[in-house]
């Protein structure tokens, strides 16, 4: 956490919900409560024997180290690794950085192999990025053993799922087969145990953040189709937020940025919170309607949410559960608190003028918080606001757009007249 940042959230156990993060002071929206940079990084894409200079001008490639767009021009050209064909980099010192941390000649060899070895042909995308995970995960007990510890110190599910269990069953047969024993400086000089691998993945999967691709549109309007997941990373402090379906707190990546700490996080607050209450994130995007909500996070995260929305939409019928919420869900990738992934996000066209009629007391949230882009389905935030006033630029999460509150309010203003 930034030290400006420090001092605005504090940790709190709240009956019910355990370890919390709540407001210190008043916040503004806008105020940047926590900007976290990750103990641990892995790519989200299958392991593949096709190396990155095969692919297609379409597709898009990412640093191994950084995770940003990899360069098209000839004047600034990807740097391969120099001991591998599989694995590029966007400048000669992300190499350089990588070599010692994330893309060590031990990760470079054992990914190597995974590439070649026919025991991952034909398993699903889930499989793939978690042997990425443990390989990083072994990686950072030899590199920094004070960060495996803070991963071990995070929480996880205390009864493991039958898929957890068989994931840990396959890859530690397939890692124990195909990596190379760890560097005598390791904690594991046998590799990890079948135990560990259980508790860490178990781990991953409630902590791990998605850093998500770049958005597309068709001329600056539509979000052009869906969005998944380019990495994913273990944030130790924002990993104490909890969830709400209606949050009052959002998180930004700015993947692609030119400056440093292009993968930190940064977590912003919506609108004004008051001393002592929770600051909470959505877990997934927040236009998901009641059912498939609480489908997610039992299945991802063990637990059901009564929140205040949750009371009110538990009792709506199946019809008005689709009002002003997207209600499918294409089992997209849900590993981590990634926001909006691998989801065809939905607008938020019909139900609104319903809602304010029913009992639905949120109608507000979507109509200032959500972004309008068709398509989107991102929350909107204030840019942090200056000494004097707080900022009436609202950002999405998502696409990126930005929007002018005042303008925005006084066109609600005219349509309301209109009617």
């Amino acid at each position: 956490m930034a030290d400006k940042a420090a001092s605005l959230l504090n940790v709190a156990e709240i009956e019910g919900r355990g370890r919390a993060l709540v407001a210190a002071q008043p916040l503004r929206g806008g105020q940047i409560v926590l900007r976290d940079s990750p103990i641990l990084l892995y790519s989200a894409l299958p392991i593949t024997k096709k190396p990155p200079s095969s692919y297609s001008s379409s597709t898009t490639c990412y640093c191994a180290n950084c995770f940003k767009i990899l360069p098209q021009s000839s004047s600034s050209p990807a740097v391969s690794c120099p001991t591998c064909a599989h694995h590029a980099f966007c400048s000669p010192s992300c190499l350089s950085a990588a070599v010692t941390t994330s893309h060590t000649p031990w990760v470079c060899q054992a990914l190597s192999r995974l590439v070649a070895c026919p025991l991952l042909d034909g398993q699903p995308l889930d499989r793939h990025v978690q042997a990425r995970f443990l390989i990083a995960a072994c990686n950072l007990a030899t590199v920094s053993p004070s960060n495996f510890q803070l991963l071990l110190s995070l929480q996880g599910r205390e009864t493991h799922t039958d898929d957890t269990v068989s994931a840990a069953e396959f890859l530690h047969s397939l890692l124990a087969s195909v990596c190379p024993p760890p560097s005598p400086a390791s904690p594991f000089p046998q590799g990890f145990s079948f135990e560990m691998i259980v508790a860490l993945l178990s781990k991953d999967k409630l902590n791990a953040f998605g850093l998500m691709e770049p958005v597309s549109s068709r001329d600056g309007g539509e979000v052009d189709g869906k969005r998944s997941v380019r990495a994913y990373g273990i944030y130790p402090r924002a990993s104490f937020f909890n969830h709400d379906c209606l949050p009052n707190a959002c998180r930004f990546d700015y993947v692609d940025s030119a400056s440093d700490g292009n993968t930190d996080i940064i977590v912003r607050i919506i609108h004004d919170v008051p001393q002592g209450r929770e600051i909470c994130l959505s877990y997934f995007p927040v236009n998901l309607n009641y059912a498939n909500r609480q489908r997610r996070l039992m299945e991802d995260y063990g637990f059901a949410c009564d929140c205040d929305r949750c009371k009110v939409e538990a009792n709506w019928s199946d019809d008005e559960n689709e009002h002003g919420d997207n209600g499918e869900d294409n089992g997209g990738d849900s590993e981590g608190m990634d926001e909006d992934a691998e989801e065809q996000m939905g607008g938020l066209e019909a139900g609104i003028e319903e809602e304010k009629e029913t009992d639905f007391p949120h109608a507000y949230f979507f109509l200032r918080y959500m972004c309008n882009r068709e398509n989107c389905g991102g929350t909107m935030a204030p840019l942090p606001p200056s000494d004097s006033a707080p900022s009436v630029i609202m950002e999405c999460n998502v696409c990126g757009q930005l929007r002018n509150e005042d303008e925005e309010a006084e066109a609600d203003g005219e349509d309301a007249m209109d009617e």
